[in-house]
Order: structure tokens, then C-alpha cells, then sequence
């Protein structure tokens, strides 16, 4: 078993779901040991055990889809951009870093933030329905029907797999 890190940097990448996407990519790709770390430095860390190649694939992947995961969570790029500023050049994955002598945790004990993070979403969903509802318009009930909907079908698909 191999053991490396990894960092996400850029002016803002945290509070916007970046350890959430990677851990929840880890567990994707059936790494049991693993998880993101907010730095002090603003940089987001990645730890993870597991197969060379293995590591090497998910490193590749994060670094290849980052960006259109976050744009995905939040629904819309605009939200992102007014968040973040134009999120392509300002995110940044850096080279794989092996190291033998890396504390790797269980990734069970961070898999608890995904289950608060569809909470969050459920209650900003929730939000934009009684926003819409209340006379903001039909494209943002339009907008939030069809957030809804992306989660329910994301979360009956994440059920059939485990079943």
C-alpha cells in the first residue's frame, strides 16, 4: 500500500465543498483509508492509502473534474463565480506527493460531513422553493424544482448501487 497527499490551492477553495466533493470521490473509488483537510494557509490537503495506481487515477480525476464538480454542487456557475471569481485558472490540484510516514485516518470518520452536507443542500432547496413560492418568480420555482429533482435522482442512484 502506497500513502500520498496532495493540495488543492487557489485564493478561495475552502467553504465552497471541496473536501466534501474529494472525500466523497474517495469513497467513490472505494478507498477506505483517507480524507481533505482545510490548511491554515487556506490550502485544502488530501491524504489517502491505497494502491499506487489507484492513487494516481483518483489524483488524476480530481485534478481533471474539480472544478466542473463544484459548478455542478452549486447548481449554477454564476453562484460559484460570485463566490469565488472565475473558478478555472484559480484552482489549482498539485503533483501527487508519496510518502510512506503519512498518518492516513480511516476515511469513516469524514464521511459524516456528507451526510450534513445533503442537509444543507435539502435546506437550500428548500429556501428557493419558499422564495419562489412567495412571488420571487417562476424561473427561480423553475430553477429550484429542477435542483430538487437533480437531487433526488442523484440520491435514488446513490441507492441502487448500494443495493
Amino acid at each position: 500500500m502506497a500513502k500520498a497527499l496532495f493540495y488543492i490551492e487557489g485564493e478561495k477553495v475552502q467553504h465552497i465543498g471541496c473536501r466534501l466533493i474529494v472525500t466523497r470521490e474517495l469513497i467513490h473509488a472505494g478507498f477506505t483509508k483517507g480524507g481533505s483537510f482545510n490548511l491554515p494557509d487556506g490550502r485544502v490537503e488530501v491524504v489517502l492509502e491505497g494502491d499506487e495506481e489507484d492513487i494516481r487515477a483518483i489524483h488524476e480525476n480530481v485534478r481533471k473534474n474539480l472544478v466542473n464538480w463544484l459548478e455542478r454542487s452549486f447548481g449554477d456557475k454564476e453562484i460559484l463565480k460570485r463566490q469565488i471569481g472565475n473558478p478555472r485558472p484559480y484552482i489549482t490540484v498539485t503533483d501527487l506527493e508519496f510518502n510512506e510516514r503519512l498518518l492516513v485516518l480511516d476515511i469513516g470518520l469524514f464521511s459524516h460531513s456528507l451526510t450534513f452536507d445533503q442537509i444543507y443542500k435539502g435546506v437550500d432547496v428548500y429556501e428557493e422553493l419558499v422564495k419562489a413560492i412567495r412571488g420571487l418568480g417562476t424561473e427561480e420555482l423553475a430553477r429550484a424544482i429542477r435542483s430538487l429533482n437533480a437531487t433526488l435522482e442523484s440520491e435514488q442512484k446513490k441507492r441502487s448501487k448500494q443495493s
